[in-house]
């Protein structure tokens, strides 16, 4: 009889997270609406189901899901970022004012030849008296967007003046895929066009710091190879949330269907521990289980705490603790146990697109590249991979496309089979030429330059794919349910092939002993 106890508390989490979707609403200012219900039909369910599905969860054990996913459900609603009672959203006017406040990032490139960057507000212009603005304290995050130019001169930690007006942003009212929703879970509620920026004398940058770390790789990959080679190899590194890629260039690879070549996710985590442990290859398991675990803390540090690498990070956690123990991990389990932990430290991550996707496609990958292998076994290994990989993200993070985006690649399995050698070729390039710039920059650029062609001939591909003719699939988005069906749909039928599976070979054990 199957146990059903850690996969019915992990899925009861997260299903009770992901309701909060459906209402935010409250019951005695703490108690989630949508987390009773579930509550309440886990009790029904508990009751009716066990008489029909014998060796499914018992009565005790739906109940126990149910009471999960309240408590999932009103921890996500209490942990929703609200603005405080002196945030600058709730100073916001027409009339221009003045924000003093600390850089929280480097300034990026936005559409339109604009900066954008976040603000940590410390106070904003008030009364004038005798012709004297007088300040009002006020605190909250501001995202902010410039002049290109002047921008591109701050640092982090770095207290400037602002003149512009404050707009108050407005969540998505039926989705949390808006632009008002994602700076809401980043702890913003306003936003601030500004043109004049004045920088207070007397700052330097400190010695040490992550992102100055970050920097100088960019800086070494980009010297020799210039943009947007140089640029495109810091994101296919660091992923492009890390980077300041340009905007052309970003919306090229989202169009063919490569924007996770530019995402710090499971790829490039497993890349870089591949690195680490095979230059490692002599040492006693112990020692490459820790240098392995430095070498992810680092990535993790310098890729700016992404939800998507976080998550790979936790199961390549998981990995090394099995190369030190000497134990099999199963992936599986690693992905549910790490995608749980990292939401139980920040619930809203579940809203978070990319961590969405990221997850999503790892369970394709682990429950159906396997089965795949086998259907394709006629190829040679090395082109029944190049295909499988592919096929299987794209049929799982299919649902999330045709619910977030308005088109769909048409040609994203064939030009990721394609463009696979190269991927490889340059990320596995671009990590070592990181690992020698945060030590010798000349050097680290030296070998950046051995990737101008690879890099320069995955663009020519991109752009080629990108004027074929019907190179993308508009679709009109589809609501959340029909995406839960989906993927219940896939669940119904991995669990189908997956209980066969178990028949055939407890009646091959049969066979075996007679």
């Amino acid at each position: 009889m199957r146990s059903w106890g850690t996969p019915i508390v992990i899925t009861a989490y997260l299903v009770g997270l992901l309701s909060t979707g459906i209402s935010e609403a409250r019951l005695f200012g703490v108690v989630a609406i949508s987390g009773l219900a579930i509550f309440l039909l886990c009790i029904v369910v508990g009751v009716v189901a066990p008489r029909f599905w014998k060796m499914g969860p018992t009565a005790k054990q739906w109940w126990i899901a149910g009471a999960i996913a309240l408590s999932a459900a009103s921890y996500c609603v209490w942990r929703s970022p609200q603005p405080a009672r002196n945030d600058i959203s709730h100073f916001a006017s027409p009339q221009e004012q003045q924000i003093l406040g600390r850089v929280l990032q480097r300034p990026q490139t936005a559409k339109y030849n604009k900066a954008k960057f976040f603000v940590e507000v410390q106070s904003v212009s008030g009364k004038t008296i005798n012709g004297v603005s007088i300040p009002r304290t006020a605190s909250g995050k501001l995202y902010v967007t410039a002049a290109l130019e002047p921008s591109q001169r701050l640092f982090p930690g770095e207290i400037v003046k602002l003149r512009g007006k404050v707009e108050r942003t407005e969540k998505s009212a039926e989705e949390k895929s808006g632009f008002g929703d994602y700076l809401a879970r980043e702890g913003c509620f306003a936003q601030f066009k500004t043109y004049r920026i004045e920088i207070l004398p007397n700052q330097e940058p400190p010695r040490w710091a992550l992102w100055k770390l970050r920097q100088r790789i960019v800086s070494a990959q980009d010297r020799w190879l210039g943009e947007p080679a140089g640029n495109l190899l810091s994101a296919m590194t660091l992923g492009r949330r890390a980077v300041d890629l340009p905007t052309e260039v970003k919306d090229s690879f989202v169009k063919a269907g490569l924007a996770h070549t530019l995402a710090a996710s499971g790829f490039h985590v497993s890349l870089v521990l591949g690195l680490v442990l095979s230059a490692l290859k002599a040492f006693q398991p112990r020692t490459r289980a820790i240098a392995g675990f430095l070498s992810l803390a680092l990535y993790v540090g310098l890729t700016g705490l992404q939800p998507s690498v976080v998550r790979a990070s936790v199961m390549g956690l998981g990995a090394l603790i099995g190369l030190a123990t000497q134990r099999k991990v199963d992936p599986r389990s690693g992905l549910f146990v790490a995608a749980t932990l990292i939401l139980l430290c920040n619930p809203q991550w579940v809203w978070d697109v990319g961590f969405q996707l990221s997850a999503v496609a790892t369970l394709g990958l682990i429950v159906m590249v396997p089965r795949l292998l086998k259907i394709m076994d006629w190829l040679p290994s090395g082109i029944a991979a190049a295909l499988a990989i592919p096929i299987a993200a794209y049929i799982w993070t299919l649902p999330l496309q045709m619910h977030y985006f308005d088109t769909l690649p048409s040609y994203s399995i064939l030009l990721n089979a394609i463009a696979t050698p190269l991927v490889v070729l340059i990320s596995l390039g671009g990590f070592i030429s990181g690992a020698v710039a945060m030590v010798f920059p000349l050097g680290g650029s030296a070998i950046a330059t051995n990737l101008y062609y690879p890099i320069h001939i995955l663009i020519w591909i991109v752009d080629k794919f990108n004027q074929l003719p019907g190179n993308s699939l508009k679709v009109e988005g589809i609501g959340p349910w029909p995406m839960v069906a989906l993927y219940a749909l896939y669940a119904a039928i991995y669990l189908f092939f997956q209980q066969r599976q178990q028949h055939h070979e407890a009646a091959f054990d049969i066979f075996d002993q007679w």
